[in-house]
């Protein structure tokens, strides 16, 4: 039972693109983890640039950065 939360900047996506992130996360999820399609389930949560160092940088990736499948490039 996967669970995808992704974090980005805050922007105007059309519904077009976000179908098109949801259906290729949940296939790729679905073809790597071989689990069912429903079992995928995926959140976008837009999150403001000033405040992505406080509530993503720090609070989430700080904390599993020896855990994380890819590090950022970047530091605060």
């Amino acid at each position: 039972m996967p669970h995808v939360v992704i974090h980005c900047f805050k922007a105007d996506i059309p519904a077009a693109n976000l179908e098109r992130i949801q259906q290729s996360l949940t296939q790729l999820l679905q073809q790597e983890l071989s689990c069912p399609t429903g079992a995928v389930s995926v959140d976008l949560q837009p999150v403001e640039p000033a405040l992505w160092q406080q509530q993503v940088y720090q609070a989430l990736i700080v904390p599993r950065m020896t855990d994380l499948l890819r590090r950022p490039d970047y530091t605060y």
